[in-house]
């Protein structure tokens, strides 16, 4: 699925090792609970947590910890997008939903709903569009987890999607605790500068960490699960991985840039009289990927070449000559492509020392 409304499509080949949209937005799905006589809720955008009074809404426990959650944190987005979704059997008034409003704006979505398998369609939805990410909450009783009970999340039908998050709430702190992590997680980290962050060793406003043990924290961090646990005496948020082991700043990241060059490119067609299909046209269109790159590098995105001082990144930009004429006479040109060097990050240390007694 591709966003339809621009004339410009980025597709990102990430080699391992190796507006734009608003990446901060929360969509939340919620699927009606008939068997508690719930209605459908309108689709709404939220930009306040009173907002759900303000509006009228009759929104379901869970929900609203989730809404006023997201937007306790001091750096939260601007808006949650509030979907209503009338329960089926089958799931289709799910997946139709799902299908028609993944091209809105925002980066991370989840689902509240009765039943698992709504879950399911909009993990594989966003697995298969490639770009944004689900993040959902799941919990167990974590001052007395086992080993054990960590690996039994793995069960759940999305577990190994490169793109979906699980924040693992303590289920001891409440049942709406693992909603409440999701719109704080979310929250706190979602809105900040891709690439000027790594999600661990994040505080977060309103949760409460619990003191678990290190061997299942590891197993927690082995399966790609985010927890909210005390280390060394503080509160933070235990990793920053997706359920595909993947880190989510990484996935966060990527995503900026190529809204950025799609926002960009979009830019350069609109304002330009006309993009002539030659040696100076391509250049423009060279020259627009470079900028964003050069400032995903500032941000921190793009690793630093030590040699240069630059970002490790290439653009290449084909002569009118190397295109198909049949590209040429469609006006299409396919003759762009980058790369670049993640940046990464730190996340655990190694010391090693020699202590003498003389």
């Amino acid at each position: 699925m591709v966003n339809e409304n621009l004339d410009v499509q980025v597709i990102l080949d990430v080699v391992n090792p190796a507006s734009p949209v608003n990446l901060g937005n929360l969509a939340v799905y919620v699927v009606s609970d008939e068997s508690n006589s719930e209605e459908t809720l309108p689709d709404v955008q939220l930009h306040a947590a009173a907002d759900i009074a303000n509006l009228g809404l009759a929104v379901n426990t869970a929900t609203e910890e989730m809404v006023k959650s997201f937007f306790a944190q001091p750096n939260h987005g601007d808006t949650i997008y509030l979907y209503g979704i009338e329960s089926s059997v089958d799931q289709s008034t799910t997946k139709e939903k799902v299908e028609s409003t993944l091209t809105d704006g925002w980066e991370f979505a989840t689902m509240i709903s009765a039943t698992s398998l709504d879950t399911v369609v909009l993990t594989n939805a966003i697995e298969q569009y490639g770009r944004k990410l689900a993040v959902l909450g799941m919990d167990v009783n974590l001052s007395t987890a086992k080993v054990s009970d960590i690996e039994s999340i793995t069960d759940a039908p999305f577990y190994g999607n490169e793109r979906t998050v699980v924040f693992l709430a303590n289920r001891e702190a409440g049942a709406n605790e693992k909603f409440k992590g999701v719109g704080a997680l979310v929250g706190a980290l979602g809105n900040l500068q891709p690439g000027s962050i790594t999600w661990k060793f994040k505080k977060l406003k309103g949760i409460t960490a619990t003191q678990v043990n290190g061997t299942v924290v590891s197993k927690a961090t082995e399966l790609g699960a985010v927890m909210y646990v005390y280390k060394a005496g503080m509160p933070q948020t235990s990793e920053g991985l997706t359920t595909g082991l993947e880190y989510i700043d990484n996935l966060h990241s990527d995503d900026w840039v190529r809204a950025e060059i799609e926002s960009s490119i979009q830019n350069l067609l609109q304002t330009t009289d006309k993009l002539s299909y030659g040696a100076q046209g391509i250049a423009q269109l060279e020259a627009a990927v470079t900028t964003v790159l050069r400032t995903a590098t500032e941000n921190g995105v793009i690793l630093i070449d030590p040699e240069t001082n630059s970002g490790k990144f290439t653009v290449t930009a084909g002569s009118r000559e190397e295109q198909a004429a049949t590209d040429i006479a469609s006006r299409s040109y396919k003759g762009l492509s980058f790369d670049y060097t993640r940046a990464g990050a730190i996340h655990d240390v190694t010391v090693h020392g020699t202590i003498s007694n003389v």
